[in-house]
């Protein structure tokens, strides 16, 4: 059992306090209604824990036991609170229910907020809570709401994981201030981040975190939670600041870079009311194909692009000298490749940062 439930179930009034009280003194409860002009009717009930010690109650019994008002008062204030937890109790134990599908265990291994490591399912509950800032884990959040509609044809993929990796994004993002967000910035500083590109994406992570939140954009990289199967995620976190999620799904450091350009072509060409999800969907909307062509864009320019893809044959040299014209890592250039099917998808993998 719960060190928790254990404490709820011994819930002390404070009637038993003023009971000692009357018998160390040897007093009856009428010598106590004589002298505090309460009736004897409502001492009775404030011993057996039906009614309250109320602040003029507790500055009469002050003068009657010569100890301050202010003891009587937190003690009842701490009784009322620990008889709203024993209710609460029951409302935990509800809660339950939502355990099965939350991945709490991993969530305790990357030691998110709130989050501790327990196998008390009271315990778990409680910190799921706090971690989605509800009273209860049946309640809908904005952003639970957001989600409710998205269908997954994969059957191995949970709506509440990937609620939990949004949420996690949420909390990380809300620890820093930022300024309004701006989408006429961002459409000038993407330039400068373009052009760390041929470094690799971690090397370059607290840069573009720096720009990015220049332009009221929160970055979050954290890597792929089981069963979300996303690559990124954005969207409008509050009315002032957006929000771009990458995991590492996929281990490849062109995929990171892709992903990031596609989620800020999101925030910049499309809805500021939606989540946009980058995810293994193979039927892609207009938006999402719209994207996806703004981030192999703006990595490498179309036009650069199909020239170098005329030749029709690619050494190692090749790839790596055009890399380098278009100031890219090479793994970029192989995975459009590979992505296009000009390439095979093992071809040229000894080129591609893997992380």
């Amino acid at each position: 059992m719960s060190n928790l439930k254990k404490f709820e179930e011994y819930v002390i009034a404070p009637g038993e306090t003023l009971l000692e009280l009357l018998e160390t003194n040897c007093m009856t409860q009428l010598d106590l209604a004589n002298k505090t002009g309460i009736t004897k009717k409502t001492i009775n009930e404030i011993i057996k824990g039906k009614a309250p010690i109320t602040p003029a109650t507790a500055l009469k019994l002050e003068y009657v036991f010569n100890i301050r008002a202010s003891f009587w008062n937190n003690l009842e204030s701490d009784y009322r609170e620990s008889l709203e937890r024993k209710k609460d109790m029951d409302s935990i134990i509800e809660d339950e229910k939502y355990l099965i599908n939350i991945p709490y265990l991993e969530m305790s291994k990357r030691n998110w907020d709130y989050i501790e490591k327990t196998k008390d399912p009271i315990e778990k509950v409680i910190n799921l809570r706090k971690f989605f800032g509800v009273a209860s884990l049946s309640f809908d959040t904005e952003l639970k709401k957001k989600l409710a509609f998205r269908k997954k044809d994969n059957e191995n993929f949970s709506l509440e994981s990937l609620y939990c990796f949004l949420r996690y994004g949420e909390i990380e993002s809300n620890k820093d201030k930022y300024p309004k967000f701006n989408t006429e910035l961002l459409k000038e500083k993407v330039k400068e981040i373009r052009l760390l590109a041929n470094t690799s994406f971690l090397e370059s992570l607290n840069n573009i975190k720096e720009i990015l939140k220049s332009c009221g954009v929160s970055l979050v990289y954290e890597p792929h939670l089981p069963h979300t199967y996303i690559n990124g995620v954005s969207y409008k976190i509050s009315c002032d600041k957006a929000i771009i999620m990458i995991s590492d799904r996929g281990k490849r450091d062109d995929i990171l870079w892709f992903t990031l350009f596609h989620e800020i072509a999101h925030l910049i060409k499309h809805s500021k009311k939606e989540i946009f999800i980058d995810d293994d969907n193979i039927d892609k909307t207009e938006i999402e194909l719209e994207a996806d062509n703004y981030a192999k864009n703006i990595l490498i320019k179309d036009t650069e692009y199909n020239n170098f893809i005329t030749n029709n044959r690619y050494t190692e040299k090749q790839i790596k000298d055009f890399a380098k014209e278009n100031n890219v890592n090479t793994g970029i250039v192989i995975g459009r490749l590979q992505k296009d099917g000009i390439i095979g998808w093992n071809d040229f993998n000894n080129l591609i940062t893997r992380l």
